[in-house]
């Protein structure tokens, strides 16, 4: 770059037109003085005219050479009191920054000490303490869009009155403005410019986000280590970049029917709720945010992501010096079409460029056609199950699979990628049976269904998830009927708060069936919420018919453990209850809390008072069962089922019963509960 005295050339040029043409007049030629950048815009970086009336406006063009102005220079203005030259600086009350100027460097008017007002007349980004101490600062007004870096506004304490355009996107990074006026004479928690959250001034365990908040702007709740468990409502849709970052954040809550469409770079960096995060593919929505795996050599990700957001490979090395990495590959599938800012980079060099793997997607498909328009250098993968190339999924293919599962041949990550149908990473003889399945027509889809069909775990809870949410969103009507088992026990704990107490040991069933309505289907379609595959003990999917049924086992789940030394409930549930529509265990223990027999005493305690010395539930196989157009993907039918497991040690109306079989009743007991969604009306 090179900086460039405006003025001098205005009087050279000036004099050669006048020599050559005649007289000519130039407007506002002289004022500025700046470098060019690289694209062949420039970047100002000194004033050069008179300041009249207190207005300083910088220009976005230069009319003499054409050369648009499209940034200010870090510290161009910089107000420094022991410096002459700038002693112009002092006499700026109003500045102007006309429309095509859209980057503000580093503390370019930092300290301008008698600044009152600024206009900027177009969209905008601002530097790292780009405005600090511009003490008498009263009034900013943004015509466009606006995202203000760190510490913008830092020490601009009087600064009282923050206009925006309405529809104009606007977001403030950690400190922008928290020592204005503005900032502090906002009486609520929630600070908000627009529909942005742009500050959170709160310090509650547990917040649940307005609905008049469609975005949670960057830094909003950045460092506030109070914060434990965020609820989003249905209407945000974006997540600025760092907005939870270095929190105290533990867990997020999606509302039912809300969609995340964009999330930005750090979002949750360093939070429990990403620090802790189990699955190998950090997701929100459809959206990879982060690859969290770190002991494979090729990454496959999962066929439901619509979107890699901007550093989500980023950090995927062993070490700096000497550079090790644990990607050498990664396979896009055909579903994604959009790519974030250096999406795929593992490391940024000393030199200043990035280190990608090699990107593999599909010919033919939405996403080797983006990231080709992404300027990526894509190398084209094998047909999923063509393994020779021939157009035609055969025997052969199984027989090449089959040598590769067995280690009879070698074979390079793409073909192993095409090998692997059933998407668990490995090349096995299961693999070989599917195509073999495939090409004699035991399984009725193709290689082509295999780009889209859910097959991973993360893919099917992931299509799970878009299906039911889709069915909530349409508003369709579904009959639903609910089904509560009580099978082979002496002592019948319901959950509608009350305990029965002793009952026959046989089978006892409530039934209830409701009719297809629009409006139950909001009401009670149960929309899960997901973090990771490890609360999953498996999942699987079939095509059949040109429909998708899954499978999905939790894990079992320690819901409570409840004796004389320890009389709290374990809240085990607490993570299941985002998948499944099924009885808590919590309202178990609240039902037998408040009956006179649950009075807890030590197992040596002989009286013939009401009792209970052990009470423990288990449930064990939380199971979802879905059935899902391939095509459409629209819901067919739901089923939930749970198996709850009670163990219970004490004693009722002077009979003692026991999970343990040593004492007069049987105190174990054994509930299933189901949930069925069928009928759906699309």
């Amino acid at each position: 770059m090179r900086k460039i005295n405006k003025k001098l050339i205005s009087l050279v040029l000036a004099v050669a037109i006048v020599i050559g043409c005649g007289l000519t007049a130039f407007a506002g030629i002289g004022d500025l003085a700046y470098n060019v950048r690289d694209d062949g815009t420039g970047a100002i970086t000194e004033y050069l005219g008179e300041v009249e009336d207190g207005l300083l406006v910088l220009d976005d063009e230069d009319e003499l050479l054409e050369l648009p102005m499209t940034a200010v220079e870090n510290e161009a203005f910089l107000y420094d009191p022991y410096d002459e030259e700038l002693a112009y600086l002092a006499d700026v009350t109003a500045l102007v920054i006309e429309e095509g100027i859209s980057e503000i460097g580093t503390r370019s008017f930092a300290y301008l000490p008698n600044l009152e007002t600024v206009e900027f007349k177009g969209s905008v980004k601002l530097g790292t303490n780009a405005f600090q101490g511009c003490s008498s600062l009263k009034s900013v007004t943004f015509d466009g869009d606006a995202y203000l870096g760190r510490y913008a506004f830092a020490g601009c304490y009087n600064l009282a009155e923050i206009n925006t355009k309405d529809g104009a996107s606007f977001d403030a990074e950690y400190g922008a403005l928290n020592s204005t006026k503005w900032f502090n004479n906002y009486s609520v928690d929630f600070v908000t410019i627009g529909t942005t959250l742009v500050a959170y001034k709160g310090h509650d365990a547990e917040e649940t986000i307005p609905l008049n908040i469609t975005k949670i702007g960057a830094s909003a709740f950045e460092g506030n280590k109070s914060l434990k468990k965020i609820i989003f409502s249905r209407y945000v849709d974006t997540i600025g970049n760092r907005a939870f970052a270095d929190s105290g954040l533990q867990e997020v809550v999606f509302d039912n029917l809300g969609t995340i469409t964009e999330v930005g770079v750090d979002a949750f960096a360093n939070t429990p709720y990403f620090n802790n995060y189990e699955g190998e593919f950090f997701i929100i929505g459809d959206i990879l945010v982060k690859y969290m795996g770190d002991d494979v050599s090729f990454v496959i990700i999962p066929n439901t992501v619509k979107e890699i957001a901007a550093g989500a490979f980023d950090g995927c090395y062993v070490s700096y010096s000497p550079y090790s990495f644990v990607i050498s590959s990664i396979t896009v599938p055909a579903s994604v079409t959009e790519f974030g800012e250096n999406c795929f980079a593992l490391a940024t060099l000393p030199d200043g460029t990035t280190y990608s793997p090699r990107i593999y997607a599909y010919a033919g498909t939405p996403a080797m056609k983006a990231l080709e328009d992404s300027g990526y250098l894509v190398e084209v993968m094998p047909v999923m199950a063509d393994l020779n190339g021939d157009g035609e999924v055969t025997a052969a293919d199984a027989r090449i699979a089959l040598r590769i599962a067995v280690k009879l041949d070698e074979a390079d990550d793409l073909l192993k990628a095409a090998a692997d149908v059933d998407g668990d990473k490995r090349v096995t003889a299961a693999d070989a049976r599917l195509i073999l399945r495939m090409a004699v027509r035991l399984e009725d889809y193709t290689s082509n269904d295999l780009l889209y069909m859910p097959k991973t775990d993360v893919e099917i809870l992931m299509a799970y998830t878009a299906a039911v949410k889709k069915a909530a969103v349409a508003n369709v009507g579904y009959t639903k009927t609910v089904a509560d088992e009580i099978t082979d026990v002496d002592v019948n704990l319901q959950h509608k708060n009350k305990v029965v107490g002793i009952a026959s040991t046989g089978l006892t069933n409530s039934v209830k069936k409701y009719a297809s309505d629009t409006q139950a289907a909001l009401d009670n379609l149960f929309i899960p919420n997901l973090l990771s595959t490890a609360q999953i003990k498996s999942a699987s999917n079939e095509l059949k018919d040109g429909k998708y049924y899954i499978t999905i086992v939790m894990n079992d789940v320690q819901d409570a453990y409840i004796t004389s030394d320890a009389p709290v409930y374990t809240g085990g549930y607490s993570y299941l209850n985002r998948v499944m529509p099924v009885v808590s265990g919590k309202i178990f223990y609240d039902a037998i809390s408040s009956n006179s027999w649950f009075k807890l005493v030590p197992d040596s305690d002989n009286r013939t008072m009401n009792c209970v010395r052990k009470y423990a539930l288990r449930f064990t196989d939380p199971t979802i069962r879905l059935v899902i157009d391939a095509d459409t993907l629209k819901v067919q039918a739901i089923r939930y089922v749970n198996t709850l497991n009670f163990n219970v040690d004490g004693r009722v109306n002077g009979i003692d019963i026991s999970g343990q079989g040593f004492k007069t009743g049987d105190g174990t007991v054994k509930r299933v509960d189901s949930v069925t969604y069928n009928y759906f009306q699309w």
